[in-house]
């Protein structure tokens, strides 16, 4: 009950713990130091993160679930299963982050790292729908800031999402209001986000810097701002439309 009531009283980011309390640490750090980039840019005021158990605790409460994906992750019972499909499907998007900088199209057919295969692991029990590359029009790109690329701590593995254009037929894609119900990345966003107690990042940002943690701070505020607001940016593009019907 007092987990029920601290995370429905305010809006909350959360991740899921891996029982490695180094993994943990970082992603409350990088959610933290998420959280106060949040408040200080946007009108989202955010509490602490909250780290889950993703076997045990409900996870209803939060719009966008950070999840930093281990080489020897264990796998889901029924129940997780259950509860995880439940949460995409019903409009919350799940963020798995295998940290590793190796999420390409090799990732999913051909050899990959040891996170990698865990995350398999995991997505082979879920129903997962057709996923793809951000496409450049994609309303992660402008949900806040215009993005064409998403780095983290670091920059070279790509930004995977539900792919509207093959899963449009589908009943159950967990698409809702236009958000996908799935983000897979692997730049290691949370250490990128980290910060100490003064404010000073943590972990350095590579190859590119303090530039490069610009941009990854940018990635996490559109992410959470897309998941927030669903398909808001893409549907000022019929604003013209709707004022001029108005005026009639």
């Amino acid at each position: 009950d007092r987990f029920a009531l601290r995370n429905a009283s305010d809006t909350r980011l959360a991740f899921v713990r891996t029982g490695r309390k180094s993994v943990d640490d970082v992603s409350f750090a990088g959610l933290a130091g998420l959280t106060e980039k949040l408040t200080q840019r946007t009108s989202v005021e955010p509490g602490l993160p909250t780290g889950v158990d993703i076997e045990r605790d409900l996870i209803v409460f939060f719009p966008l679930l950070y999840w930093p994906v281990v080489p020897d992750a264990k796998p889901l019972s029924e129940d997780a299963v259950a509860k995880i499909d439940r949460f995409m499907k019903n409009g919350g998007t799940i963020f798995f982050d295998t940290r590793d900088s190796q999420t390409s199209i090799a990732t999913f057919t051909g050899d990959a790292s040891a996170a990698t295969l865990a995350l398999r692991r995991i997505l082979s029990a879920l129903d997962i729908p057709p996923l793809a590359p951000v496409p450049p029009e994609h309303v992660l790109t402008k949900s806040f800031y215009l993005l064409q690329s998403f780095p983290g701590r670091w920059a070279d593995g790509d930004l995977w999402v539900e792919d509207d254009q093959r899963s449009g037929s589908r009943e159950n894609t967990g698409n809702s209001d236009g958000v996908t119900s799935i983000i897979i990345g692997s730049n290691d966003y949370a250490a990128a986000w980290a910060q100490d107690v003064n404010g000073r990042a943590i972990y350095p940002a590579v190859p590119g810097g303090e530039r490069q943690r610009e941009f990854a701070f940018r990635t996490g505020i559109n992410t959470v701002m897309y998941a927030l607001t669903g398909n808001y940016k893409a549907d000022q593009v019929h604003v013209p439309a709707l004022l001029e019907r108005l005026g009639q």
